[in-house]
């Protein structure tokens, strides 16, 4: 009887093969030292995910000496799953493998080449890509040439701003001219205690007003696998960007594991920022860790947890970072130092010391009303935080990405030396806008709408407004054909993020066709006119149309384009030329719009987030009652990660959807699920 048990334990060796084997002993030992069940360790999770820190790194690598013999110190920090592990030890420890294993050396070898000589494993088509083209072959892409002008695509895009959790919420409050300034609020500080109206008075700032977001002390730092003591030692920006890059992936469609698998982690992250006013909190024992966070955190810890290897670049121009880092992340995409990218910026206002040090500059505007193109005297600030997913356009054409927009040309440069630091240069400004339009070939007649970086100062407003009239005039004559607006109308000047409000405004009105007003601009500020320039005042909700223009003497219809320009208070000045993106037109199949069953799948950390996931699903397709449901499906299933409190449902069109999700809110609210 014993013989034949050892016969048939063998077949089921070899099919499993000295891989699976390793596989199963090596979670066994990580087991006994982290002390948790094998079953419940996965082979393709990071050891990290366990809570293996550098000294388990050396109880294990220990444990594992005394079944291997001497190994690398270095060994667990280069081959970071039960995976990666056992196929190093199958490449490098065979025969040891074969003893400890208990198999002959034979079967043992048998075995190995046959898994040696196994077809490939199929690569698994992007996430979220409904009826598009077939993705490329990991080879071919990685081997693509992308022209140094090439078109940028903004496949992804999140945020958060004054008034606005989401970005529904944000063109809501756009579109219908909401003014999202309010006073500082009270668990920010006091600011009775610091305001005085005397704009002169030392120790007091002069103003009280400005765009700030909600709970940016909230954080679920254990969904990011750093426990609370760190937590509270990053700086709240360092955790809202974070956050923002995972709506973005979310958002997407793109996983942890697609990205490796299908990008190799070539994945640049670009963050812009200013201040660092976290260092003014903590107590005796925070400080001195608080006082060394750097700028870098925000970059590198989004780089850390979702393990992109590109480039981690944290920068501060002042209030052109967002768009600076917008250029940057386009320039490395051009020259393939990654092959995603994600871009964006983060602004927060925690510390009354912020106020007072701008008081002193005396940039503040001195009332709640001085906005963009008014009669200010300088300008409210805002927080915000944003990011972009971006990828070469014939590439996201290629692998069927949601195309939000595409980013045409991206330019940068500095004021040099004017009448004071912080005093804008016109003809620097001119100059950048000039030459952004000669870089990418499009005639400026052919813009229909700018974003400007006006802000309510008395005297950069109008500069800015000489400088795009200047740089317009070296292309057309024409009067007033160009709308213009800011968003810092609505929400004030955010700063280092508020490149990111301006792009996401202009995103959001190309794909909703339409144009936001520009708020509180009156009494204008009396060193303005718009008569003699290429623009007018965006004041009310309006149509986008795409613009007819007569070219030498040729008459067309183009594309909805805009611009978005950002001045750093130090000179340092950006510029993007934005234009929508108009799909082929191609014939979708009749079966995408039948009704066969669709499963619907949700997922999250616990069944309270759970239900959080379905509230904001079924708010998502009320909105949308045209969704494609196999589109939704598909992108639920294979583009969310999934997570242990989960959820599945099998419905035929969307109004099923809706019933069956608020079927099952109502019986988690009566105890029931």
């Amino acid at each position: 009887i014993g013989a034949k048990v050892q016969d048939a334990a063998r077949p089921a060796a070899t099919v499993g093969g000295v891989a699976g084997l390793t596989r199963a002993y090596l979670k066994n030992l990580v087991a006994g030292v982290i002390k948790l069940p094998a079953r419940r360790i996965d082979e393709d999770g990071s050891f990290e995910k366990y809570g293996v820190d550098s000294v388990m790194v050396m109880a294990l690598t220990n444990e594992l000496e005394k079944s291997f013999g001497l190994l690398p110190k270095t060994l667990l920090f280069e081959y970071q799953t039960i995976r990666e592990l056992a196929d190093y030890f199958v490449e490098t420890q065979q025969d040891r493998l074969v003893r400890l294993l208990g198999l002959e050396t034979g079967e043992a070898s048998n075995t190995v080449a046959a898994e040696e000589i196994q077809a490939p494993t199929p690569v698994k088509s992007m996430p979220a890509r409904r009826a598009a083209p077939a993705l490329m072959s990991q080879a071919v892409a990685a081997n693509v040439t992308i022209p140094d002008n090439a078109d940028i695509a903004i496949i992804g895009l999140a945020g958060q701003y004054p008034g606005a959790a989401t970005l529904a919420e944000f063109w809501e409050n756009l579109r219908a001219g909401k003014d999202c300034v309010t006073e500082i609020p009270a668990e920010r500080w006091d600011h009775s205690a610091y305001f005085d109206a005397d704009r002169y008075k030392p120790g007091k700032a002069y103003s009280c007003w400005g765009g700030f977001i909600d709970d940016v002390d909230q954080f679920d730092s254990l969904f990011f696998n750093i426990s609370p003591r760190v937590a509270d030692m990053l700086d709240p920006m360092v955790r809202l960007f974070l956050q923002t890059v995972w709506n973005l992936l979310e958002g997407s469609g793109y996983t942890r594991d697609a990205i490796q698998q299908h990008y190799q982690s070539s994945v640049g992250v670009y963050v812009g920022a200013m201040y660092q006013q976290y260092h003014g909190y903590g107590d005796a024992l925070q400080k001195p860790a608080v006082s060394l966070s750097s700028y870098s955190e925000m970059a590198n810890r989004v780089s850390h947890f979702f393990n992109l290897q590109g480039p981690s670049v944290a920068l501060d121009t002042m209030c052109s970072s967002a768009l600076t880092s917008i250029h940057l992340a386009c320039e490395s995409l051009r020259k393939q130092e990654c092959r995603l990218a994600i871009a964006g910026a983060v602004n927060l206002t925690i510390h009354p010391d912020k106020y007072l040090g701008l008081s002193q500059s005396q940039m503040l505007g001195s009332h709640a009303h001085s906005r963009s193109f008014a009669d200010g005297d300088g300008y409210i600030p805002a927080e915000g935080v944003g990011a972009v997913l971006l990828k070469p356009l014939s590439c996201a054409i290629a692998d069927g990405d949601s195309i939000l927009a595409v980013i045409k040309s991206t330019a940068i440069n500095h004021s040099g030396h004017t009448h004071g630091y912080a005093v804008p240069n016109p003809n620097a400004q001119a100059s950048l806008i000039e030459d952004n339009f000669a870089k990418s070939g499009i005639d400026p007649r052919t813009v229909s709408y700018v974003e400007a970086a006006a802000a309510g100062s008395a005297l950069g407003d109008p500069i800015e407004l000489s400088a795009l009239t200047k740089a317009f005039r070296k292309f057309t004559q024409d009067a007033q054909f160009c709308a213009i607006g800011s968003v810092k109308s609505n929400i004030g000047h955010a700063e280092a993020a508020s490149g990111m409000s301006q792009l996401t405004k202009v995103v959001l009105q190309l794909q909703h066709r339409q144009l936001a007003p520009s708020i509180l601009a009156e009494p204008l500020n009396p060193n303005l006119s718009f008569a003699d320039t290429p623009f007018y005042l965006q004041e009310t909700l309006a149509d986008w149309e795409q613009p007819v223009v007569t070219i030498d003497g040729v008459t067309q219809t183009y594309a909805r384009r805009a611009t978005i320009s950002s001045f750093g208070a130090g000179g340092s000045n950006a510029h993007l030329i934005i234009e929508e993106y108009i799909p082929p037109v191609q014939d979708r199949q009749a079966c995408e719009r039948s009704a066969s069953p669709q499963i619907i799948v949700f997922s999250a950390r616990s069944r309270e987030r759970l239900q959080a996931v379905v509230e904001q699903m079924l708010a998502f397709v009320e909105q949308h009652p045209a969704l494609p449901l196999s589109d939704f499906a598909y992108t639920l299933q294979v583009g969310r990660e999934a997570m242990a409190a989960r959820l599945a449902l099998v419905v035929n069109d969307s109004a099923t959807l809706v019933q069956a999700l608020k079927a099952y809110l109502h019986t988690v609210k009566q105890g029931n699920a």
